[in-house]
């Protein structure tokens, strides 16, 4: 019958990729009775289809070389190099070529859905009888294992009931994984009699291992559900328990949600993935059950009851052991589910509803985050308290300050008034000090005037005087006034002046020569510096709490 798809892939240069690394087993029985001896071997691109040829053409009873002349081909296996996955989905080429795998395919009497099977993703299990080109009966079985980077097998086995010998591909596992696979085969050469022992080995290794997988992740659920309070003790001491809720709340401050959320989708996949895992394999193993009860019945005198026992008792535990998982899968998951949702509870004595008492992640993320709302805002209510003690603390000292500008404005006016009574009477007293001196006489010593006709002379210098020190204090402080007038307006100077215009023409920079405002900006300092105009303002101040 015409497989499009398999044409199609086949035809395909890419799903192909010979590398070293293949292995070649056989196992042999000797004609004696003795114990079968098994053959490993890593096998080159170019000799796979060689030693195929030449084991087709050995009947039951024939020997391939004299080294085996009394012994006959029981088993022939062809286990692909080791493969590296890097991910649950990627498909990776097979290790030979198309001519060697289609080779291989006709030479044993394959199916073509092998080669979809190897190039696939999808569990699938199946069994196919055929006749060979010679009219030998040919009953067999492929089996692809859920897609992932561990146990990751696609098996084609045939089973020849002329010639009794056991042909079958392997491809897809890791190189422990083959090593642990041929250390199975090799303890258990005996059980070879048995055409379903490597897909069982094979069904049974990928179930333990993802049974063991399940084990850890229970584990990982326990401790999930211990740190997010859903695992209540049940003691009779309350003061045990009141030591659990304490040690809970205290944890529930410290939790991470971002990793438990993590977490929880990990577990979430691999439980999915598990339970495909357990269903799949339990199809295949009722497929293997199948094919072998089949056989057994034909050739159910020649095989050894110990044999056939012992692999129906690890069929039986199989079978068991895949539902027991199925099962643990099954509480894990509602575990989960109770951990990523929020469940309510309705009682049928009120109307409303009450909430589970037990945690969930998603309340709890919830409340920590109300929580935490809560905090900030009584951070912020704190920090508003706190800004309004500054407040009112910045407003008691700039009340202080302003009864101290105030006093201080007191004494400069106080001050001012005894610097300007100073400068208008110490001329005076310096001239009448200088007249009083032995220096000059305007008087006869034996005078009987009171005035002298000179008094004229001391108001004179007097006036003169007191008038050159208040023209000189006028003219200092007018100077010192423009100079501290210029180192302010300095400071706050722009990069580009006002008064500087730019000329479009030549985009020269003009300084307007238009001088400031001196009086008004000298009268605005003097009022608030408290320095004064000593002929203007004498004792004025703009400051209305005077």
């Amino acid at each position: 019958m015409y497989d499009f798809y398999y044409t199609k892939l086949l035809n395909d240069p890419s799903k192909f990729e010979p590398r070293a690394g293949n292995r070649w087993v056989e196992v042999w029985e000797p004609d004696d009775g003795g114990g079968l001896v098994l053959l490993d071997r890593e096998i080159a691109e170019s000799e796979i289809t060689t030693k195929i040829a030449a084991h087709a053409s050995l009947q039951s009873d024939k020997a391939v070389d004299k080294d085996f002349s009394n012994h006959r081909l029981r088993l022939q296996l062809l286990i692909g190099s080791p493969e590296q996955h890097k991910s649950d989905a990627q498909i990776l080429p097979l290790p030979i070529s198309q001519n060697t795998f289609e080779a291989v395919r006709t030479t044993w009497n394959l199916p073509t859905e092998l080669l979809r099977m190897m190039l696939s993703t999808l569990p699938i299990a199946t069994e196919f009888q055929t006749q060979a080109l010679t009219g030998e009966l040919i009953t067999g079985l492929m089996a692809r294992s859920a897609r992932s980077r561990d146990w990751n097998f696609c098996l084609g086995l045939v089973y020849n009931e002329d010639t009794k010998v056991i042909s079958g591909i392997v491809n897809g596992m890791q190189a422990d994984e083959t090593t642990l696979m041929l250390k199975c085969i090799q303890e258990s050469t005996n059980y070879l009699q048995d055409s379903m022992l490597l897909p069982v080995f094979l069904l049974e290794l990928k179930v333990h291992y993802f049974a063991v997988l399940l084990e850890s992740r229970a584990q990982g659920i326990e401790e999930l559900e211990y740190r997010t309070g859903m695992r209540h003790g049940f003691s009779t001491n309350p003061s045990r328990n009141a030591a659990r809720d304490r040690a809970r709340e205290r944890l529930l401050k410290e939790l991470n949600f971002d990793e438990i959320t993590q977490k929880l989708t990990g577990v979430t996949g691999t439980l999915s993935f598990c339970d495909m895992t357990f269903a799949s394999s339990l199809r295949a193993l009722e497929i293997v059950c199948t094919v072998r009860n089949r056989l057994n019945h034909k050739r159910l005198e020649g095989s050894g009851l110990t044999v056939q026992n012992g692999l129906d008792t690890r069929i039986s535990y199989l079978r068991e052991l895949i539902v027991g998982a199925q099962l643990h899968g099954q509480v894990l998951s509602a575990r989960t589910r109770a951990q990523v949702q929020t469940v309510r509870a309705s009682t049928s004595s009120c109307a409303c509803q009450v909430a589970d008492p037990s945690l969930q992640v998603y309340s709890m993320i919830g409340q920590k985050d109300n929580n935490l709302n809560i905090e900030t805002a009584a951070t912020s209510q704190m920090i508003a308290r706190t800004g309004l003690v500054h407040s009112n603390a910045m407003r008691d000292m700039a009340e202080d300050s302003r009864n101290v500008a105030i006093l201080t404005r007191k004494d400069s006016t106080d001050m001012r008034i005894i610097a300007v009574v100073t400068l208008l009477f110490l001329p005076g007293t310096f001239m009448a000090t200088l007249f009083s001196s032995g220096f000059f006489m305007f008087l006869p010593r034996d005078s009987d005037q009171v005035v002298s006709k000179w008094i004229w002379l001391y108001f004179a210098l007097t006036g003169a005087c007191t008038f050159v020190v208040f023209l000189a204090w006028y003219l200092s402080s007018k100077r010192q006034n423009k100079e501290m007038l210029i180192v302010m307006n300095g400071d706050k100077r722009p990069s580009v002046p006002a008064n500087v215009s730019l000329e479009p023409e030549h985009r020269v920079a003009t300084m307007i020569t238009t001088p400031p405002a001196l009086s008004t900006l000298w009268m605005e300092r003097s009022r608030s510096t408290g320095d004064i105009d000593p002929f203007v303002s004498l004792g004025s101040s703009s400051d209305p709490v005077k």
